[in-house]
């Protein structure tokens, strides 16, 4: 029994000491705080550890709320390094920083935002020339300089042929100048760039009907409608184009269109019920002329629906 006791008491001298020893390895630890540009604390600053003596390592961190880090270095005889990043932030990296053994390092960065450090002279402020190009044309654009922004849209373009914004941007201005052909080889590849930008609909079906492409006109008019249900007013001006060139019978299936995702659209139902009776369909001009009256009983076209209802009663 005794020597069982004295086995026991040995195991247990040897578990100790292979445990201290362990512990008494070449290890350190580190530390740290993260602030922002103010001074004040940044949470969930992620820092990521790493060591070219061990080409998998990497070990990963985030800040508290007090903006604080630490963790163990098993092997202090290593550099390490540091990498702190946060969304919004420019990234800092600490290369090669070592630590003592047995000691405890203490590693506090400061994370600044691209203002911040523009005002702190710690990076300078570089716009791209692109950049530069598309802004200066935007600034032509909304100033009615069409033709300095027509120049600053290829120069954007030039610049950056691979970017959908610039596209976009000159077929806007192409669109304002009326320039059709310009609106069809921007607003084309734009939409090549950025498939769902659904702001070239309209600009591409203005040029088709301009140009006389009926089907990639209807094509970009049906798109245009399904993505814009809020905004029947462009639809309807085309219609009352049509409308005041005798052409009723192709401004009543667009109308129809419009009402299909505007019902309560009063001028729309007006103009209908006015090409139907162009078109010889008086009871759909009876029921449009009567919606526009419910809509608008006192609107400026009232009089001239009631005598229309009247006269065919």
């Amino acid at each position: 029994m005794n020597q069982k006791k004295i086995l026991s008491a040995g195991l247990i001298a040897i578990l100790f000491a292979v445990s201290g020893l362990a512990l008494a390895g070449p290890q350190a630890r580190i530390v740290g705080k993260v602030t922002d540009g103010k001074g004040a604390p940044l949470e969930g600053v992620t820092v990521s550890i790493t060591t070219e003596m061990l080409g998998k390592f990497k070990v990963v961190l985030t800040t508290d709320k007090e903006g604080k880090w630490g963790t163990i270095l098993n092997d202090s005889t290593f550099t390490y390094d540091y990498l702190f990043e946060k969304k919004g932030y420019l990234s800092v990296s600490k290369m090669k920083f070592k630590v003592p053994i047995a000691s405890t390092g203490e590693l506090d960065i400061e994370l600044l935002t691209q203002d911040q450090a523009v005002q702190k002279g710690v990076v300078k402020e570089v716009v791209d020339p692109y950049t530069l190009a598309f802004n200066g044309a935007v600034e032509k654009f909304q100033a009615g300089d069409l033709d300095g922004a027509i120049e600053g849209a290829k120069k954007a373009i030039e610049l950056g042929p691979a970017k959908s914004g610039a596209y976009d941007m000159a077929t806007k201005v192409a669109t304002a100048k009326k320039d059709w052909d310009l609106v069809i080889l921007w607003g084309e590849k734009a939409l090549s760039l950025e498939a769902d930008n659904a702001s070239m609909y309209g600009p591409l079906m203005e040029a088709y009907k301009a140009k006389g492409d009926k089907v990639k006109a209807a094509e970009y008019e049906k798109m245009f409608v399904s993505a814009n249900p809020d905004k029947p007013e462009i639809l309807y001006n085309q219609a009352v184009d049509l409308y005041n060139k005798g052409k009723f019978k192709e401004a009543e299936p667009i109308l129809r269109k419009i009402l299909e995702g505007a019902p309560e659209y009063a001028n729309a139902h007006f103009l209908l019920g006015m090409s139907c009776v162009n078109l010889n369909k008086i009871p759909d001009m009876t029921k449009h002329l009567g919606e526009y009256l419910r809509l608008e009983p006192n609107g400026k076209e009232a009089a001239t629906a009631k005598e229309m209802i009247e006269a065919f009663k």
